[in-house]
């Protein structure tokens, strides 16, 4: 007598496996936490400034005092610049502290 094969892939599994088929739709799904990225990368909204270098965009609070450890956008003769801020000049005035990077993988 051959042995009967499961109906489902997980027919006798422990009960703490659960299948999952297909993508959820997110109208439904109550447990979704909205992500808003405005409340995320900016906290400062009045200071805070969103510049274009290549194809990824950096998020500058001018609002923050600048750490040894951050990076600063500062003015450097007729254009802007990105430095560690212990490396600046010392006659060099940061403008604002970068918070966040954004890359685009895809355009």
């Amino acid at each position: 007598m051959e042995p009967s094969l499961p109906q489902t892939p997980y027919e006798g599994a422990a009960e703490s496996v659960s299948e999952h088929r297909g993508f959820p739709n997110a109208a439904t799904d109550s447990n979704i936490i909205s992500l808003d990225l405005s409340t995320l990368l900016i906290k400062h909204p009045a200071s805070t400034f969103l510049m274009r270098i290549g194809d990824d965009i950096i998020v500058v609070d001018k609002a923050l005092e600048p750490r040894p450890h951050d990076v600063v956008v500062w003015w450097d003769q007729e254009e802007y610049a990105l430095s560690r801020f212990r490396k600046l000049p010392a006659d060099v005035q940061p403008w604002g502290v970068v918070t966040s990077h954004i890359r685009r993988y895809r355009a």
